[in-house]
């Protein structure tokens, strides 16, 4: 197991049946997972009961997991295989959004904030959400080897490293693909 992954001992803890391990992970990491899979899934009820379904199968399988890559990697792989699986099995699910919803990297900026700071007429509005929506629809577009590290060093400020090593690929890839992901979104979008 890698001897500078912070959340190294978290796991230990975790395979010698501590659970203290799985909480110490949850809030390191509960957030950022959270919104990582929201972007898949698009509605925050399934986003939440797809982190925890995360969580407890990194707490099923801590004995399984091979230290090859860091065990947040590891955890953002579960969380990606369980969202392609959401979708394949909910494909014509429509999306929701609660106005306490997080927006960005500040923890304190809620698109509630956005909506009463600034007070668009409706037609501004509507153009709004039709653009936003646009985009979202083209993002989801993607196939999902450009959409991954899309959403997780894009739109969630990952590493290209740490996105490389979620994959089991070279940054080089990561790169690559980040790159084939914007090229198609201009086309789509003009």
């Amino acid at each position: 197991m890698d001897q500078s992954d912070p959340d190294r001992d978290a796991l230990l803890q975790m395979q010698e049946g501590d659970e203290q391990g799985l909480v110490l992970l949850m809030s390191r990491h509960r957030e950022a997972l959270f919104r990582y899979i929201y972007r898949f899934v698009r509605n925050q009820a399934d986003a939440a009961e797809l982190t925890e379904q995360t969580f407890l199968k990194v707490y099923q399988n801590a004995d399984r997991f091979k230290p090859k890559a860091k065990v947040r990697s590891w955890m953002y792989t579960i969380a990606g295989n369980l969202c392609r699986d959401f979708l394949r099995r909910n494909k014509k699910r429509t999306s929701d959004l609660s106005l306490e919803y997080p927006l960005g990297s500040e923890k304190n900026f809620r698109l509630q904030d956005v909506v009463e700071a600034n007070s668009p007429s409706p037609e501004q509005e509507s153009i709004t959400r039709e653009s936003l929506q646009t985009i979202e629809t083209a993002i989801n577009a993607l196939p999902n080897r450009l959409k991954v590290p899309f959403i997780f060093c894009v739109l969630e400020d990952h590493s290209y490293d740490a996105c490389a090593e979620m994959l089991k690929t070279n940054r080089k890839t990561v790169e690559t693909r980040i790159y084939r992901a914007r090229k198609k979104l201009r086309e789509q979008l003009g």
